[in-house]
């Protein structure tokens, strides 16, 4: 027999608020039967959460196209679970769950609600759960579950949790949206129903062959053949029979590639500008308009090649000898940060957000001698990566975070 908590703002600081009365249905994951059925590894299949390439970066659900059977996991790892990869000689890390849907016409008001509906969650380690609304995060520390056998199937006797997130119209976008939910700490959780009440009269887009993520124009310039552009980057997903995508730029036709299968980011080149001016694009999926909107172009720094260079990439159970912080001079002194606890694969995760130390070495399974500037009660042991506050280490705000070479 289940029992059942709303757990709200004035309650227990899981849910903040309600929807306005014209608020509708926009989109449903999985059905409210207090049950994990509907969505893929259902009831119990939890080990095969990796053989199924769930929680990367590159997976996602993509609303009015993906099917929950196959594509949206009834449950995500924390960075505790070893059957999701992790473990103190492998290394710790997080998995997500990434959900995209397109709107045809943003509205010019309204709230738009966010209800995640917990089916059980780990008892010991309960889960710290992040949910990112494109560039606006909320955390949730879960209670401890009931029942530690629910991951397997057994229902008997848990207690839901449903965590409501009001989002402001701002941070929605006219086009592609994304939402992510990943375990920073902790262990698993399980899910019974995840959905999004929007204003009255919002359309989701029907995806078929590709899919806009988001059109933006680019914070640099570069050089084509003695000319300078801002390029306007198209982050766009193959979804079908490799269709040909197309720019506009204020009439006139800036840029064609034929896609492959896989997410691409193009850059579109917009003719760089001496003062601030702007358009209208249009984006083609095989002659067909996809999406089209307004864009600022403004003068901007002129992009190097090594500007595109992302230095995290690869840190994440590295053995340490992969470190995103400069090398010099001649890699003798290789000072980084690093956030994951010793062990044989450890280094820098980029998806935690917090930090251990710097050290300075960064070879082959050594780290070096680690360094961190503290202010208060001395705290002589470092804590651990899942538990922050159990020593020196230091949160970090990831919104702001660059990793640039040199």
């Amino acid at each position: 027999m289940h029992t059942y908590l709303t757990s709200l703002l004035l309650v227990s600081g899981l849910a903040f608020g309600t929807a306005t009365a014209s608020a509708e249905r926009l989109w449903t994951i999985g059905q409210n039967d207090n049950q994990a059925t509907g969505f893929a590894l259902a009831p119990n299949q939890y080990k095969d959460f990796l053989a199924h390439d769930f929680g990367y970066e590159d997976r996602y659900f993509l609303v009015g196209y993906s099917e929950a059977s196959k594509d949206f996991p009834y449950v995500i790892p924390g960075p505790s679970d070893g059957w999701g990869g992790t473990g103190g000689t492998s290394g710790w890390r997080t998995h997500e769950t990434t959900i995209l849907f397109g709107i045809n016409q943003k509205p010019t008001t309204g709230t738009w609600k966010l209800v995640i509906d917990v089916l059980d969650n780990a008892v010991e380690l309960p889960p710290l759960l992040k949910v990112t609304v494109n560039d606006k995060s909320w955390k949730f520390q879960l209670p401890a579950g009931k029942n530690a056998k629910s991951i397997e199937g057994d229902l008997s006797g848990t207690q839901e949790h449903r965590i409501e997130i009001p989002i402001d119209n701002a941070c929605m976008q006219e086009g592609g949206n994304e939402i992510r939910l990943s375990v920073l700490e902790g262990s698993w959780i399980l899910f019974d129903q995840v959905y999004l009440d929007s204003p009255e009269g919002v359309r989701l887009q029907k995806p078929q062959k590709a899919f806009v993520r988001r059109v933006t124009a680019a914070p640099y310039e570069i050089e084509q053949n003695g000319q300078h552009f801002q390029p306007l980057l198209v982050d766009v997903e193959e979804l079908d029979k490799q269709p040909n995508l197309s720019v506009e730029l204020d009439g006139k036709s800036i840029f064609s590639q034929r896609l492959d299968t896989a997410r691409y980011v193009f850059e579109a080149p917009m003719p760089a500008v001496m003062t601030a001016k702007e358009s209208r694009y249009r984006v083609r999926i095989d002659g067909k308009i996809v999406e089209e909107g307004t864009i600022l172009r403004e003068p901007q720094r002129l992009q190097t090649y090594a500007d595109y260079v992302d230095t995290r990439i690869g840190t994440g159970h590295s053995r340490w000898m992969i470190a995103p912080g400069p090398w010099m001079p001649f890699s003798m002194v290789k000072l980084s940060p690093d956030n994951q606890n010793a062990g044989w694969q450890a280094g820098y995760q980029p998806t935690f957000e917090n930090i251990g130390c710097f050290s300075h070495i960064h070879e082959w399974t050594l780290g070096g001698l680690g360094l961190m500037p503290t202010n208060g009660k001395l705290v002589i042991q470092e804590g651990d990566e899942m538990d922050p506050d159990s020593g020196y280490r230091s949160r970090i705000r990831k919104q702001t975070e660059q990793a640039g070479i040199g």
